[in-house]
């Protein structure tokens, strides 16, 4: 098999969020940050035919890059790269060796907010928060509002930037999260919130959730 340009984009930001991965068969894979503030849950283009341990997800997709999206054979604990040169024998390591997340498909227990956010207003944010050294990407529910907010929560005079998602009837409320922790494949992601806990981030596809914790207040 190869594998597609979704899965290596998937992959890659799967690399970003855990340097380890276990490859489970099928088309459905997950993974989770070590310090579990993430975990995503996507459905891939290419099935695998079966379980593998990766121990450095970086390592074995710079191998598939390095030999130009080669074939991919999966045999016992090891995966063979083959081009029309060069064949590579990459060895997979035990599955209690990498931090995986839990089998049980992770949910919601109440969703207090949720809106749509388009990918290019979350851009320029995350742009915006890098640009200025920002740490914190809060949603604020006030004055009948529903804020995006890229801001340092620990100094009162840092610069911030806003973006307005649309009208606001409930209770006024903050939910803040660590920018470092927003990892998202860029798209479009309807959003759940769940106060205190985490939220949900959902691309219109279906084919992506992303589940990231809250700061504590």
């Amino acid at each position: 098999m190869k594998l597609s340009e979704n899965t290596l984009s998937v992959l890659k930001n799967f690399a970003s969020i855990n340097s380890g991965l276990i490859l489970h068969e099928g088309n459905k894979q997950k993974t989770i940050c070590p310090q579990k503030a993430i975990l995503v849950e996507a459905t891939i283009e290419d099935d695998f035919p079966g379980e593998i341990g990766i121990y450095d997800l970086n390592r074995f997709l710079g191998n598939v890059s390095a030999l130009k999206n080669p074939d991919l054979e999966f045999g016992d604990n090891r995966v063979t790269m083959s081009n029309d040169d060069i064949e590579l024998t990459y060895f997979g390591c035990q599955p209690n060796l990498i931090i995986s997340p839990p089998e049980k498909e992770l949910a919601l227990k109440s969703v207090d907010v949720k809106f749509s956010l388009s990918n290019a207003a979350f851009q320029q944010l995350l742009k915006l928060a890098a640009m200025n050294s920002l740490s914190n990407l809060t949603v604020v529910g006030e004055d009948g509002e529903l804020l995006l907010k890229v801001h340092d929560k620990s100094v009162d005079t840092s610069n911030y930037a806003t973006f307005n998602i649309g009208v606001y009837t409930g209770t006024d409320f903050t939910a803040t999260f660590k920018t470092d922790n927003l990892k998202l494949l860029p798209d479009d992601y309807d959003v759940e919130i769940q106060f205190d806990a985490f939220a949900k981030f959902v691309n219109k596809t279906n084919t992506l959730k992303y589940f990231i914790a809250l700061e504590k207040k």
